[in-house]
């Protein structure tokens, strides 16, 4: 009985050396690929050579995956198959020699599951977008208060009939209210950063903000553009009859931006067998709705609600000009105030994303076919009349502006109104009147592009 209970012992005993061995050689012949040397690799081996080493016949160390699977696994007779002879003689030594492949991958590069998964993320917010787009679009087109019935004699032909005379608006040249421009500057004194060089000042620094504004030939910044967008957009919504048309709207400098950068990826991207299905900028379908920019919402549907749209335009941050998108006439006029800072050539490039996507988003956002039919993915044409009032390099930004409100306004382009020595009192006028219109615009931060740059393209 004891004799029995002791071979039993015996047994497992030679039996947990097998497992301590196998174990071991498995651990060596890692260590031994990766090039891993450790103290007690000597140690464990020491140990395992205590028992028997029967077990060493016959095996073979196993490559291992990339991935982990069977690492290290040394191969066993089962493994080989029944076609397979084994030979008893072979050992470790003899195995071949296998080199450990490595496969690094960048982080930066996408894979196709990345590109799977931006795919499905573009299809689901495009969907979304196009859903609340036609949706607002799904109605009859709308004529403002002023403009006469859209019916001809023929009731059968649906056109819009121009805007009748609407009464006089406010005059954008008017005479600068010293006082409030004293209150703006005693205000600005206050600020910690008053005594601060210019270029040092932090860009939501009051002083800097309307320093900037009110210094000749001083380059205004995308904020200082964005917020006289804003002032427009408020003064249209109150009084949208002082207005040269009730079917309008502002557009912030993101959406040129945008528009432009993102252009050659909507061009390249393959579409349907309709001409549809291209991958928009990111924020194109809410520009279209009106939803954007936050800070001025018109929540009006381009061609449904809007037949004029105005947007400034930075070309290479050293220069600014205005666009004017006609949808009925299916034409684009550019406000240039220095027709010798971009090239004939030059502009055909920075304009070709707007006369090729205007009229392709109207089309896209239609949301039935009889509406559909309306409009056509042909381009829009453009035009950049040379014979309005020129400004001094440095006021680009300043005169596109006035040009948009004038414009807007129905009133003409005046060279008196215009002229060069006129441009501080026209940085003083927008100045007071942005700083009575929209106090705290200085701490501003438009963060549109934050939330739309890749809404739509992945």
């Amino acid at each position: 009985m004891l004799k029995d209970v002791v071979d039993a012992m015996s047994e497992e005993f030679g039996t947990c050396l097998k497992e301590i061995k196998y174990l071991s050689e498995r651990l060596e012949a890692v260590e031994k690929k990766v090039g891993i040397n450790t103290k007690w690799k000597e140690t464990s081996s020491q140990n395992a050579r205590t028992g028997t080493s029967s077990q060493k016949a016959g095996t073979q160390t196993q490559s291992e995956s990339v991935n982990g699977t069977n690492t290290g696994r040394k191969s066993l007779p089962e493994d080989k198959g029944p076609d397979v002879p084994i030979d008893a003689s072979s050992s470790k030594d003899k195995a071949p020699e296998t080199s450990l492949s490595l496969v690094l991958l960048d982080k930066t590069q996408s894979t196709v599951l990345d590109l799977e998964k931006e795919d499905a993320r573009y299809c689901e917010r495009r969907d979304a977008a196009l859903a609340l787009c036609r949706a607002k679009s799904d109605r009859t087109r709308r004529l403002a208060a002023s403009q006469q019935s859209p019916y001809t004699a023929n009731n059968t032909a649906k056109v819009i009939i121009p805007n009748k005379k609407l009464c006089p608006g406010y005059d954008p040249f008017a005479k600068l209210n010293k006082k409030k421009l004293k209150d703006l500057t005693d205000w600005c004194k206050m600020c910690p950063d008053y005594r601060t060089p210019l270029d040092k000042k932090p860009r939501t620094s009051r002083t800097w903000w309307y320093q900037t504004l009110r210094t000749s030939l001083s380059w205004l910044a995308d904020c200082h553009i964005d917020a006289w967008i804003n002032v427009l957009g408020r003064r249209y919504d109150a009084n949208p009859q002082h207005f040269r048309s009730e079917r309008m709207c502002f557009l912030d400098h993101l959406c040129a931006q945008q528009w432009r950068a993102k252009y050659q990826d909507w061009k390249d991207s393959e579409p349907d067998q309709n001409g549809l299905g291209r991958r928009l900028p990111g924020g194109a379908w809410n520009y279209y709705s009106g939803t954007i920019p936050s800070f001025y919402q018109s929540n009006k549907v381009w061609g449904t609600d809007i037949d004029d749209i105005y947007a400034p335009v930075n070309y290479k941050d050293t220069h600014w000009f205005a666009m004017w998108i006609s949808i009925p006439k299916r034409h684009i006029v550019v406000f240039d105030n220095i027709c010798s800072s971009i090239s004939p050539t030059e502009l055909d490039e920075v304009m070709e994303p707007f006369i090729f996507m205007v009229p392709y988003l109207l089309v896209e956002c239609a949301s039935y076919d009889e509406e559909r039919a309306q409009y056509s993915l042909e381009p829009f044409t453009y035009a950049r009349p040379t014979n309005i009032p020129p400004a001094r390099s440095g006021d680009c930004g300043l005169y596109a502006l006035k040009y948009i409100e004038c414009h807007a306004l129905g009133i003409e382009f005046s060279k008196k109104d215009f002229a060069k020595a006129n441009g501080k009192y026209m940085r003083d006028k927008m100045a007071v009147d942005i700083f009575e219109e929209l106090p705290g615009v200085h701490e501003y931060e438009n963060k549109d592009n934050f939330e739309n740059l890749d809404a739509y393209d992945g």
